[in-house]
């Protein structure tokens, strides 16, 4: 396994960038969530920091196996392997990550706990082909309305499917590779072509997910610099000329306070508080 170049290793220590791990959540499917202070911890071992408490800081000791993506600001990338090993509320690093550029001015609260990795398989740096991203991403624009389906099918809300359509949203990938690690792919030219469906061009890198099969599970992750998000999942079609779709049936919200599954949609029952006593009888 090669390793960080000086360079590289500046890259990563800037908390400026996008840093995403991909896990596996209790259905089975592939989960992917930010964690922008993702870095290396020497030469094979990674580390980020937790600022907010998820179901995915779970995931990752109940299937440690996980794949990640990290990219620079100006737009240099890296993909890898890794195994979650243990975490920790205390030490050199806890302190570090609190002290954090990212972090330390957050006054009503810091990073809670450190998790620890062992890097397993990191790409060699590559730059964005923003080029051959917005060729696909005008072909995708042109050819979604024939990938619509059944457009009364309701998944995703208004604001996920303009925001799954824009041509700045960032979005990504996911799929278990078949050496049991989830992989992340940028997809950035993919759009909304429905409710149901996201629509994309396996180029500029078709090379990165020769082994993702038809009908095959996936997670799709979408983000904008100003720290929108949205994540859904559901099952991979082959298209023509190398294009494909994802039938989307399940959404799961990132935001907070309140993170979790939208799609399908959880029953929510109001709590009457009028049939029971406010307090207890002590008489």
């Amino acid at each position: 396994m090669r390793k960080l170049t000086d360079q590289e290793k500046q890259y990563w220590d800037n908390p400026y960038k996008v840093a995403l791990i991909a896990t596996v959540d209790k259905e089975g499917d592939v989960h992917i969530f930010n964690a922008s202070s993702l870095m290396n911890k020497g030469d094979d071992e990674m580390m980020f920091g937790e600022f907010i408490r998820g179901k995915s800081k779970k995931y990752i000791y109940e299937y440690p196996n996980s794949g990640f993506f990290i990219m620079s600001l100006d737009q240099h990338f890296w993909t890898g392997k890794m195994n979650f090993t243990h975490s920790l509320t205390e030490g050199e690093d806890y302190v570090y990550m609190n002290q954090y550029q990212l972090f330390r001015f957050n006054t009503y609260f810091g990073i809670g706990e450190v998790h620890y990795a062992d890097l397993k398989e990191l790409s060699e740096m590559q730059k964005l082909n923003l080029p051959a991203i917005i060729a696909n991403a005008l072909r995708v624009m042109a050819m979604k309305p024939f990938f619509a389906g059944d457009k009364s099918k309701k998944v995703m809300r208004p604001w996920t499917e303009k925001f799954m359509s824009g041509l700045i949203t960032l979005e990504f990938l996911g799929y278990m590779g078949e050496d049991g690690y989830p992989k992340i792919v940028p997809i950035v030219q993919a759009q909304s072509a429905s409710s149901s469906r996201i629509f994309f061009t396996k180029a500029p890198y078709s090379d990165m997910m020769k082994d993702l099969k038809d009908g095959q599970r996936v997670a799709i992750y979408g983000f904008s610099l100003d720290m929108e998000a949205t994540h859904m999942n559901g099952v991979y079609h082959e298209g023509p000329t190398g294009t494909g779709y994802v039938e989307i049936d399940r959404m799961y919200s990132t935001a907070v306070p309140v993170s979790g599954e939208i799609y399908p949609e959880v029953k929510h029952e109001a709590v009457d508080f009028h049939d029971e006593p406010l307090a207890p009888n002590w008489i």
